[in-house]
Order: structure tokens, then sequence, then C-alpha cells
């Protein structure tokens, strides 16, 4: 059985260890406090733009995330509804408490894992191949792989004002010793910046003068093994108002007192998560910014406020909230800071997340220079999966995570990466709500989803393809449809027509059809409970599971045409992708290679003409040139 150690207990620790002990390895996870795992820092909701995508793959992959936040929610809302389905994405306001408990137990509960409390300082190699770790008590633990996980612990320090405190988040333990073991392993380390809000007290606001937002009342769950009907419970409020322009002057009356423009920060801040300084001096057009109430969990009085992280004294912090609309007499019990720590240079990882010049060494999560819960969590179940010797990689037209590994192994960051829906090239293919078509054969193979739960997927997937089929074969009369089409303002039909053709009109949905009992029999035959007399007949899924197929064969119906296109380019793309560089390649003895690209290709060593064609300074004359080279290579037999 291989040992691997885990070094962290956030978001990527917890995915890594379950992911590489449920495909059989001995797994021990060491925290600096085993009452930190799976912390919420900051916000505290799983999901959001991009991220909620994030979830769902790694649920399809057979991750953990996704149960645990459907099972912890106190608000659940689905975003961007107003636009495609390609950019719905899941958002849920966390227990924060009840979240850690139940992925502490997880943990805790699986066989193969062991926590353990302690900080690791140096990781020991042999001929370039991890051996063991070493603890802050000289302790050696001797193991096969390692995942460092660290998050934004590594040598952190905490900053408001002129106040600086050299624990990680939430006043908690550091890790220190681990800096200089990954400079000796031959890591250059970066300097970067996060921040979070002040925590208020629930009684000193004034929810009167503030909007109220409401959890989602069709529950959607993250995970596609939660019923929503089980799901189902009575949700918080959340609540917005906005800065002021009395908020803005004492903001620019004070910045410079800020850590962030006081010369305390040098590390580079995240440009899609600003501090309400940053939005101040970088927007000085607009005359309000939303701020968000949120509540932190049902056993806590705090609530998270969140749109004003802050750098700045706690003296002006407290004149600051007070200056927004029902925040007048506000409480605050945690102060906002920023926090600076280390992360390494992704580029040198494989896709899998392992080192290139020392195997068995991975990372995942913030170390690797990303931000947020989702993002470490994705990369996680990556790496741990190959640390089991149970590889799997991703690509860009495979899933949100492929993007994500390939941005940072590829490209690099040199500011915190955040998952974004504009990153995804194929994003109308890679929908949250197909994540479990796209992924979860993957996860069978590697070992990570239960036979059963493949077995209901393999049904649901014979269902979607079953049920369209059907639509695009079935032709309803002109007396059978145009009942339905007017009642939705839709043109009506003067001869029979297919009911898949109907359903592509943005107006006309499934259910009109169902609910209308307009749908004729349905030929096939399900796997028990004898043949289907009708589209509205029992299938041999459960009730959510059959609605989630419906849902699918609506969206794939309506949007085929768009969807055909995007096969058609993530077609072309894998093609690139398949078209490997052999290993050892001298790019500097290759003539007609420009010198910035014999230097990236040299450093970054791409193990296909995809990636080679997204490395930051490699040129399409330059890829025709490698081409052409290696051609010659495979034409000598070299």
């Amino acid at each position: 059985m291989k040992k691997i150690a885990i070094i962290g207990g956030g978001h990527a620790g917890c995915e890594a260890a379950l992911a590489a002990a449920r495909v059989g390895a001995d797994v021990t996870l060491f925290a600096l406090s085993l009452d930190s795992i799976a912390n919420l820092p900051c916000n505290p909701c799983i999901g959001g733009s991009a991220k909620g995508h994030l979830v769902r793959e790694i649920d399809a992959l057979g991750g953990e995330m996704g149960k645990a936040i459907d099972a912890t929610f106190i608000q659940s809302r689905m975003l961007n509804t107003a636009k495609g389905p390609a950019v719905y994405s899941l958002r849920a306001q966390a227990d924060k408490k009840r979240y850690m408990e139940y992925m502490k137990q997880t943990l805790e509960n699986h066989p193969n894992i062991a926590l353990r409390e302690g900080e690791i300082t140096e990781i020991i190699t042999h001929e370039n191949k991890v051996t063991s770790i070493k603890t802050d008590s000289d302790t050696i633990h001797t193991c096969d792989a390692v995942i460092v996980c660290t998050g934004t612990y590594l040598n952190a320090r905490c900053l408001h004002g002129e106040t600086i405190t050299h624990t990680g988040p939430s006043g908690l333990k550091n890790a220190r010793g681990l800096s200089d073991t990954l400079k000796k392993l031959g890591f250059s380390l970066q300097r970067f910046k996060t921040g979070t809000p002040a925590r208020i007290h629930r009684r000193s606001i004034d929810f009167s003068s503030m909007a109220v937002q409401h959890g989602d009342k069709n529950l959607v769950p993250f995970s596609f093994e939660t019923d929503p009907a089980t799901a189902a419970r009575e949700q918080i409020p959340c609540h917005l108002t906005y800065t002021t322009e009395k908020t803005h002057e004492l903001i620019r009356a004070s910045i410079h007192r800020s850590a962030m423009y006081s010369g305390l920060i040098e590390a580079t801040g995240t440009r899609y998560c600003p501090s309400i300084e940053d939005k101040i001096a970088r927007f000085a057009d607009k005359t309000r910014h939303p701020v968000f109430i949120e509540p932190e969990g049902l056993s806590t009085q705090e609530m998270y406020v969140q749109g004003m992280s802050s750098a700045l004294p706690e003296d002006v912090q407290i004149a600051v909230y007070r200056s927004v609309p029902g925040l007048e007499n506000c409480e605050i019990m945690r102060v906002a800071y920023a926090i600076e720590y280390d992360c390494i240079d992704a580029t040198r990882l494989t896709l899998t997340l392992e080192a290139k010049h020392i195997r068995g060494l991975f990372f995942a999560g913030q170390i690797n220079g990303s931000s947020g819960y989702e993002e470490a969590a994705a990369q996680g179940l990556i790496a741990g999966l190959a640390a089991a010797d149970r590889p799997l990689t991703l690509g860009r037209a495979d899933a949100y995570i492929g993007v994500l590994i390939d941005d940072l192994v590829t490209k690099g960051t040199r500011e915190p990466y955040r998952m974004m829906t504009s990153r995804a090239e194929y994003r109308l293919l890679l929908r949250q709500d197909n994540a479990d078509l796209r992924l979860t054969p993957k996860a069978h193979d590697a070992g990570l989803i239960p036979q059963p739960r493949y077995e209901t997927f393999l049904q649901k997937k014979a269902t979607i393809e079953q049920h369209i089929t059907h639509l695009k074969t079935t032709i309803i009369p002109p007396e059978a449809a145009n009942p339905i089409l007017e009642s939705k303002n839709s043109s009506p039909i003067k001869s029979g027509t297919k009911i898949a053709d109907l359903i592509k009109r943005p107006e006309i949905h499934y259910e009109d059809f169902k609910t209308a009992g307009a749908l004729p029999p349905h030929p096939h035959e399900g796997t028990q409970g004898g043949a289907c007399a009708s589209l509205t007949a029992p299938f041999p899924l459960d009730p959510h599971h059959l609605r989630a197929a419906l849902e699918q064969v609506e969206i794939q119906i309506k949007y085929e045409g768009y969807i055909g296109i995007q096969i058609e380019q993530a077609d072309a793309f894998r093609r690139m992708e398949e078209k490997g560089i052999p290993d050892g390649i001298d790019y500097h003895a290759i003539a007609g290679l420009r010198l910035e690209a014999r230097q990236k290709l040299s450093a970054l060593r791409p193990v296909n003409f995809g990636q080679a064609s997204r490395v930051t300074g490699v040129s399409p004359a330059d890829l025709s040139v490698l081409m052409v080279y290696v051609k010659t290579l495979a034409g000598t037999g070299t």
C-alpha cells in the first residue's frame, strides 16, 4: 500500500486525502491544528460564478465538497439564471462550523486516513525522489509521496494598519519551516496577498434599511447524488446594502494608513477580489459599491461583511463600516485584515501537479498561486489521485479543472489566480449540469466511483439518449401542438412537426408538452418495471435523477447547433493535444526558434503541441518550426 503524507488540512488537503485513500493509498494528513480542518477563513460560502462548476466537477469525480455543502448549507442560490446554462453557477452559504465538522468526520471515519496535528518543517529526498518528512519535533515519517497543501499559512503574516501578527488566517499558527526547504529543493517562492473583511455582531445591524436576499425555493444541490427533496430546509436570508459617499471620503482621507498603501505590504494581491481601499482608489467614478451581510452559521451571531475586506487600522475600519446604511451602530467582533504568504511558481509542475524534478512531490491549492476553496479542492483531488498512482489528466476541453491546472502549470500566474467562466474556451460544453456525463466515467475508471453510483449514472445516460431519440423522431400534429404553442405566444404550425424542433424555440420547453399530456407513447423499454407506456410513465431512475436527465434532454436539444460547433472545435483542439513532444528535446539546438521561445520551452518542457501553443512567448511561427523539427526526428527514428 502506497504511503502518502499530506501537508495541510484545508480544502486541497481534504480532497487529496480522500481521493488517495479511496483508491487504496495509506494516507496521513498533517495539520497545524486539527480544529482548522476544512476551515473557511474568508467568505463562508461554496460555489459562485465558475466556482460552482468546479464543485460540480469535483462531485462528478467522486470528491466530497459538494456533499459537504449540501449537508451544511444555510442558503442556496443559482446565479446567472438570466443568461444561458453555460454560465449558470450554484452558490451556497455554509454553516461554517458544521461544514468543518462534516469534513473532519469524513476524514476521521475513513479507514485509510490518519490525522496528525503538527508542523512539517522539511521534505527529505534521495536521488530526486521523496523519501520522508520531518516535523517541528524532529520526528521522521517515511512516505512514498508528499502533497503540499499549505494554503495561506506558509510564512504567513496578517496586517491591518501598522499592526502585524505572524499568524495564519483567523489568528491560527502559521507554518515557518517549510519555505526554506522548498527553496533548497529548487523552487523559487512568490509572495501573494489576499484579505478578509470584518465580522460584526448580528444584534448591532439594522436590517430594515437593507434589501433581503432569499435562497431559491426550488433547490438544486451541488452533488449529483443529493436528492433536493431530502436536502431542502429552512434557509437563512442574506442582506444587501451599499457604501456611501461618506464611506469613500473616510477611506480616501485615511488610505495612507492602510497596510496596503503604507508600504508594509509588498506581496501581489488578487485582481478579482479587491479590498475596499482598492475599490475606492481604482474605481473613483463609482458612487457606491455593494455590501452583502451574510451569516457565518446557525450557532453564532457573527456576520460576514462581503465586499469590504480591508487593511485599514481598526479605528478607521469602525468609522468606515458605520458609514454604511444599516451598519451605523455595528459592533466589530473580528477586524478585517490582509494576509501575505509564500507560494511556488506552478510552471515547475506537470499536469498532474507533480514537481518535474522531484518524483513523488506534489502541490495543490493556494501554494500553486491560485485562490479560492473550490480551486484548491479541485487541485487536491487531482494531486491525490496522481500521488496514489492513479493519474487523471484533464484537458481544457474536458473540464474547468483542466483549464485551471493548465493555466497554472503552463502560463503560471503573477497574482492570486481565480477561476472564471471566461477562461474556458469550451464553456458551452463544460456546463455545471453535465459534469457527471463528462467526468464520471473517468472517475469510475480511476476507482473513485462506487459501482451502485456508476450504475445509476449509466441509467441516467441511457434515459437521456432514449428521450432525445424519441423527441427527434416523433412528429406531433398541429391539433396537439398549437394549443401549447399559442399559450406560449409561439407561432402555430400548419403540419406535423418533430417535437425536438419545437423545443428548440426559446419560449418552448419540454415541460410544456409533458404537463399538457401531449407526449405520444414512448417506443423504448426501461431496464426495470416493464415497457414504458409514455414519457410520463415511471422510469428506472428515482425522481431526482429523472428530473436531472430531463433537464439534460432539453438543454441538449435546445442548444444542439451551438453545442455541435463547440464539439468540432474541441475535437480539433484535442488533436493538437494528442500530438506529443518527445521528452528531452534540446530546444536551444533547434534552428529557427526565437531566443524567447527556446528559453520558455526549455523551462516549461510542454508535453504536447497544444500545451506548447499556450506557453507565453511562443509564437505560431515558433510552433511551426517545432512541428517540423519533431517530424524530422520521427522520420529519422531519433
